[in-house]
């Protein structure tokens, strides 16, 4: 497959910012020689393309805008949806293809802190690969997170509540305050524990229920992929090869300490020892619950914040199967990319 008409949604605040997204907006497009691009206003691909059509977005801004362009390049119909940015926007807008019920496929370009999902195509400074490359469509499988019985979000690295996402500062990895970060704020986070008495994470199964943590021991939950080796699977390298072996494409770990951190001293983790852990499978028809936390704790896809909580609230995490489709390289002998 070669796409005729694209969508090309440009995150200006991913990686290393809005002057080199945009420029590899350039790149991308002359090597994939479409014969049309749509794509949004500013600095959200139309600074980069003036060739291109600008799409008509409404007045939002940060996540919300990058949504707003692939709506409404769905809206247009285009074969598929070209986004550069990091794990977070090609979830976000993964998302958005979603919740239409449509297939039009992603190629995501890594313009990101991270870059580590399968949601990745090739990394921004690579672009010039796709020239003259054919395209294979693949599907993948999801966790979706849901707040309030309302789904938030796809991820496709993990789903976590905890108190800090991973940033980028000068190409150095920081640690974010998660909660500062939904409000559009970008400040330096410590990593903390987020259990309270009222804390409870079950899980909800074909074979019953399970008790996975309760009150204080509920410092982090990570729900991921069992095939990945970045950092969920370093995390829970004990039980996730069980899940592995097993076949069940996910899990989810519950520690009592601060897990999603950039880097942790000896004189901090030393008082922490032992650490203890809590982990279970996650396969198609479990469903993860997590009741009764309160602030610090924020629920984050992908490292997107998605909800501050509280103690009524409810979020819930499960497997969607096939949930998007994306597009993978296969050069001109056949060998894929």
């Amino acid at each position: 497959m070669k796409p005729k008409t694209i969508g090309l949604i440009v995150n200006p605040k991913s990686g290393q910012g809005a002057a080199n997204n945009l420029r590899t907006a350039q790149r991308l497009v002359e090597a994939l020689a479409p014969d049309a691009v749509l794509t949004g206003p500013g600095l959200l691909g139309g600074d980069a393309l003036p060739s291109a059509r600008v799409l008509t977005i409404p007045d939002v801004s940060g996540r919300a805008a990058s949504q707003a362009v692939a709506a409404a390049a769905l809206d247009a119909g285009v074969d598929a949806l070209a986004v550069i940015g990091g794990d977070g926007t090609l979830s976000d807008i993964a998302f958005t293809v979603y919740q239409t019920g449509g297939r039009c496929p992603l190629l995501g370009i890594g313009g990101g802190s991270i870059n580590a999902g399968d949601l990745i195509a090739c990394l921004a400074a690579q672009v010039e690969t796709l020239a003259g490359c054919d395209f294979r469509v693949e599907t993948l499988t999801a966790l979706e997170a849901v707040y309030n019985d309302q789904p938030k979000a796809l991820a496709f690295n993990d789903v976590v509540i905890g108190t800090t996402i991973v940033g980028t500062i000068d190409g150095g990895f920081v640690d974010w305050d998660a909660a500062a970060f939904m409000a559009g704020q970008r400040i330096l986070g410590h990593p903390r524990a987020v259990g309270v008495e009222s804390a409870r994470v079950t899980k909800h199964g074909p074979a019953g229920d399970v008790v996975v943590a309760t009150g204080r021991s509920v410092g982090t939950v990570i729900a991921g992929f069992t095939h990945y080796e970045f950092f969920f699977g370093k995390a829970i390298v004990g039980g996730v090869c069980l899940s592995a072996v097993m076949g069940t494409p996910g899990g989810c770990l519950v520690c009592e300490q601060a897990l999603v951190r950039t880097r942790i001293d000896e004189a901090e983790y030393r008082p922490m020892e032992p650490v203890h852990s809590s982990y279970v499978s996650l396969g198609e028809g479990d469903v993860i619950e997590i009741t009764g936390l309160d602030a610090p704790a924020v629920l984050c896809a992908d490292g997107n914040p998605l909800a501050a909580l509280r103690p009524a609230d409810r979020s819930q995490i499960r497997i969607r199967p096939h949930a998007v489709d994306v597009l993978r390289m296969v050069s001109s002998e056949g060998v894929q990319g």
